[in-house]
């Protein structure tokens, strides 16, 4: 499973904490300058003082601590005029050095996390200083709720009290008071989650902090089915640095990469320990919104087969990005004398040793399939019908993921606040930069794969990796392996051909070639899982056009922010992405169930 990296100007261009001209002593006094006279000039609203904080280029990012929602200004002139409307809108005030992480000095720059508050929330900002003649200036803002005010989350010196000691009658025990929670036979859960996987548990993880009354179900067995059940040979392509869920750290001895089987039991054990309330082998089956009351109906189908009608406020759709399998509809398919399945179905290469193999597909799981099947003593081959985005291992964290290492230069809290400072327009030169590094640093592999008749793309717009992902493309390929298999040519290739029709064991293409084989496995992707769950909501669907992918402010359609239909909400995406985006869903769930915002925003 790919976990695409973000890059931004900061990720891509600083490289550790070397002291530049400014020295450590000078960076905390530039910095606290900077701060103390922000400080000033939005409490003065001094257009010209602010003006001269930032660079002409200069961007901020809002994470909900000004508006509920995620907000970007590029320019100095849109930056200063939000500026001096959120401090009279929000009640901006306080700003002042955040004094748990130094400022950090490094290559002509200093990065700096400070504190603030605006109305019923407290923040915390990151900037990036730049040279500006004799001083700084920032070039880079980024700014995220992290509390609201009266309503901490249950962690540290909040946290519930467990077992209560000294006499109490009649008390109740620990399991019992899991028990009655999760099953909510008394009590409607405020938030309802569709799927147990780490958006899911996440997002659910977030708010029963926030002590909102949250169910999750799944139609798996057990949490972490939707992993358990893939193919044998997957494993995370992130790193261990960047996996982490929200509160709970992968503990230090965790594998490098981890596979399917180990993550899965690290949800499973992850809903247990944050005490998420999960109602496994329990399928969704429609919703319905009344809109005058504001509530949903949601029927679901527990494991016993009986029908149980729920009705959440908020109904929070985390069931991934992608629905039901793609398959090719090639005639004359029923009468294959082998074996043919979608990936989704396909489990080990062990099982085809010595089997003629045809995998149709060039994306992660084609990839890794063709790999399995190699190495397991299949006679394979693949078939790419347009063109892939590969990239290395090694090339892909080295470049594209230089917040997230052995040796971090922020906590993994405000590594992500860094990850995502940077709106989409300014990451794109970064992303295309380490597209380029890579291909570089790949020569080699790229060279030797348009040798073997490997067509090559570079994602969207020249994007990589992370443009495919948030556009919904699914053609890259992180190469553990399988690349080099191509390049020698002990995986064979089809290129830019598809399957025509099928006799007994003979394919042929549409080139009008042919090839006999036992196996043929179809890791042509998946629908969009809204194209495969919006039916199933009647009425309530029309209103969202498209969930996941980008919108035109840059920022996610519908997802991890309120979608057009009030009440329902859509996470999705992978896990460092969850870790950071559910905070702000479980925030603004929050501030809706504490009435500080209404749940319709044109019903004010």
């Amino acid at each position: 499973m790919t976990e695409p990296g973000q890059v931004n100007e900061s990720a891509a261009d600083l490289n550790g904490t070397e002291a530049n001209d400014a020295g450590e002593t000078g960076a905390v006094v530039a910095a606290r300058d900077w701060v103390d006279t922000l400080n000033v000039a939005i409490g003065a609203r001094d257009s010209d003082a602010l003006t001269a904080l930032f660079c002409e280029d200069a961007t901020w990012r809002d994470f909900m601590a000004f508006r509920w929602d995620f907000v970007s200004k590029v320019g100095r002139g849109a930056v200063v005029a939000a500026l001096l409307e959120w401090a009279e809108s929000c009640d901006a005030t306080g700003f002042t050095l955040h004094d748990q992480l130094p400022p950090v000095v490094g290559d002509g720059q200093i990065e700096v996390f400070f504190d603030f508050t605006t109305s019923n929330r407290i923040d915390r900002g990151y900037v990036r200083l730049v040279r500006a003649g004799d001083g700084y200036a920032a070039m880079t803002v980024q700014s995220q709720i992290t509390e609201i005010e009266g309503h901490p989350e249950l962690v540290n010196r909040h946290r519930s009290e467990g077992k209560v000691y000294g006499i109490v009658p009649g008390r109740s025990r620990w399991r019992a008071d899991r028990q009655a929670e999760a099953a909510f036979e008394q009590d409607e859960p405020a938030v309802l989650i569709l799927g147990a996987g780490h958006n899911g548990l996440a997002v659910a993880a977030r708010l029963a902090a926030l002590d909102v009354p949250t169910l999750v179900v799944d139609r798996h067995a057990r949490v972490g089915d939707q992993w358990r059940n893939r193919y044998e040979a997957l494993a995370l392509h992130s790193s261990v640095f960047g996996d982490h869920m929200p509160y709970l750290p992968l503990p230090p001895t965790w594998t490098a990469h981890t596979p399917k089987d180990k993550f899965a039991d690290w949800l499973e054990c992850y809903s247990t320990l944050m005490d998420v309330n999960v109602w496994t082998g329990t399928e969704y089956l429609d919703g319905d919104y009344d809109e005058v009351a504001q509530r949903w109906t949601i029927r679901v189908r527990r494991e016993d087969g009986t029908i149980r009608e729920l009705r959440p406020r908020h109904f929070f759709v985390a069931g991934g990005m992608f629905g039901a399998p793609k398959v090719p509809d090639i005639s004359g398919i029923e009468t294959f004398a082998g074996r043919y399945m979608h990936s989704d179905a396909f489990k080990d290469g062990a099982d085809f040793a010595g089997k003629r193999a045809l995998v149709v597909g060039s994306g992660v799981s084609g990839h890794e399939i063709v790999q399995d099947l190699y190495e397991h003593g299949a006679d394979v081959t693949m078939v790419q019908r347009s063109s892939t985005y590969v990239v290395t291992y090694d090339s892909y964290h080295r470049f594209g993921n230089s917040l997230f290492g052995e040796e971090m230069t922020f906590p993994v809290e405000y590594a992500d606040q860094v990850n995502n400072s940077s709106p989409w327009v300014r990451s794109v030169p970064g992303f295309k930069r380490v597209v380029e590094q890579s291909a570089e640093a790949d020569r080699d592999l790229l060279d030797r794969l348009q040798s073997a008749g490997f067509k090559l793309n570079w994602g969207p717009e020249g994007t990589g990796v992370v443009g495919a992902h948030q556009s919904g493309y699914d053609g890259y390929q992180i190469d553990i392996g399988a690349s080099q298999l191509i390049a020698d040519g002990r995986v064979k290739l089809k290129q830019g051909v598809e399957l025509a029709s099928i006799d007994q064991h003979t394919v042929t293409f549409t080139d009008g070639s042919t090839l006999d084989v036992d196996v043929i496995v179809f890791a042509t992707g998946y629908h969009q899982f809204w194209g495969h769950m919006g039916p199933s909501l009647g009425a309530a669907a029309a209103k969202i056009d498209t969930a996941y992918s980008r919108a035109a402010d840059g920022e996610y359609a519908n997802t991890w922010r309120r979608s057009a239909q009030p009440g329902l909400w859509f996470g999705s995406g992978f896990i460092r992405m969850a870790r950071f985006y559910s905070r702000f869903s479980a925030f603004l769930i929050k501030a809706i169930e504490l009435g500080i915002e209404p749940i319709d925003p044109d019903r004010r």
